[in-house]
């Protein structure tokens, strides 16, 4: 009996960066073989080339074995897919299903469509798709770490520069640099829509706390394009008037297009 499923994920991450973890040895293993945080346990491997070895193996014992079928660059992958040893009695034997996964650029990013078929019952192919829907959120996961890695702490740099910039000008461009130009943001004090409000709102004040300085105030938190960032808010004379941690989504490029401040 023949069956397939399909599932999809939306990625904060750019198509080139998410297509790294379908043709690159090492990347592949991070969403395909191993548990969160932990590496692929030995005897994976991924030979991103037509005719490849596939080798997954599990925390149980078992291992799923197959070879890549198709590699699209940026596009699509295509492997076969089974069990040996087939610990959990699925039937399902080495090479004897297919799986693609097609990625495409979205609007938040990029989009990740996973289709598997083969001689499945509809209740084994269902089991898959839950299995598959961890895969891929740990494919996002891990796309989205790298994508945002080499950046998070120049753009976070330069919006923290800009909230203390009183040239409007330098201000602006600062801005620019880190923020999209509709940029929302949600303040005990303030509500802004686009990148100009949110500069004549600094300048606001700065204008009633002449020398007051916005600073970031310890470790940042990321995951799946979102971050927790800690600040404080300093007087002239190094007094602490506020605390807190903004809560930030990024664009798949890495520019801040929402921020909401909680104080405390």
């Amino acid at each position: 009996m023949a069956a397939s499923i399909s599932t999809s994920v939306l990625i904060n991450a750019e198509p080139a960066t998410v297509w790294k973890f379908m043709s690159d040895q090492a990347r592949f293993l991070t969403w395909m073989a191993s548990m969160p945080g932990m590496p692929a346990l030995s005897g994976s491997k991924f030979e991103p080339t037509p005719g490849g070895a596939l080798h997954i193996a599990f925390p149980n014992g078992g291992a799923a074995k197959g070879s890549v079928v198709e590699v699209d660059p940026p596009r699509k992958l295509a492997f076969t897919w089974g069990y040996e040893p087939d610990v959990a009695k699925t039937g399902l034997r080495a090479g004897s299903s297919r799986v693609e996964v097609v990625i495409r650029a979205a609007e938040d990013g990029t989009l990740a469509t996973l289709t598997h078929a083969g001689p499945m019952s509809d209740e084994l192919a269902n089991g898959h798709e839950q299995g598959w829907r961890h895969a891929l959120s740990q494919l996002a996961l891990q796309s989205a770490m790298e994508g945002h890695q080499h950046h998070l702490a120049d753009t976070l740099s330069a919006y923290f520069k800009a909230s203390r910039e009183t040239d409007p000008a330098k201000r602006d461009a600062l801005l620019a640099l880190c923020c999209t130009p509709n940029i929302r943001v949600r303040t005990q004090f303030a509500c802004c829509e686009t990148l100009a409000e949110l500069s004549a709102n600094i300048a606001n004040g700065l204008k009633h706390m002449p020398g007051a300085t916005l600073e970031q105030n310890g470790l940042v938190s990321h995951l799946h394009g979102y971050a927790r960032v800690p600040w404080k808010l300093m007087s002239a004379d190094r007094k602490l008037i506020f605390k807190g941690e903004n809560f930030v989504r990024f664009t798949a490029a890495g520019r801040i297009a929402e921020m909401v401040s909680f104080p405390g």
